[in-house]
Order: C-alpha cells, then structure tokens, then sequence
C-alpha cells in the first residue's frame, strides 16, 4: 500500500525527509536547497545519510509512526525511505 492509496483511504499520513548539510551537525530540513553562511560560503545538503519519518493518524484515531535511516555510506532515496518508514510504522499490517 502507498501513501496515496491511505490518503484516499481517509488516513493522515505526513512525511518528513531529513538532510544532512556539509557543516552542519544537526538535522536539516531536506527542502532547503542551500544555506548561505558568511563564514564558510554555501551549504549544499550532503547525498549521503538523511532520515525520512512518516506518522500516520488512522480514521478510528490510532497513530502509528515509522523511520528510516540512512547511513552516511549509502545515498539518500526520498522514495526508499518512504517504503521502509512505511513499512515500520506497522499500518500495514492493520490493513
């Protein structure tokens, strides 16, 4: 099951995609495209590591919420991480 077809469903389905920025230590928002520093130039999110989190509020009010993280050796896949939060967040099997 994707996230559209609990959507239409009547789920409440919200997706956060993490980033790590070079510089930076701390998790990032992935809808930044750059983040100007004076002191070490722009910031470019790095294509490695990240973290995609998704919470899901069914229609008979149950939460469920799952994670994905990406190791900082592997390349970061939006779609990837959607799959495996999804799957984590245990709403599949309710289904």
């Amino acid at each position: 099951m994707t996230v559209q077809q609990l959507r239409n469903k009547g789920y409440k389905v919200r997706v956060l995609h993490n980033r790590l920025y070079n510089g930076y230590h701390k998790w990032q928002l992935g809808s930044r495209p750059t983040i100007s520093n004076y002191s070490y130039g722009p910031i470019y999110p790095d294509p490695k590591g990240g973290s995609t989190e998704i919470v899901i509020d069914s229609p008979s009010g149950q939460h469920y919420h799952g994670l994905a993280i990406c190791s900082k050796k592997e390349n970061y896949n939006k779609k990837m991480g959607v799959r495996i939060a999804l799957g984590r967040s245990g709403v599949l099997n309710k289904e």
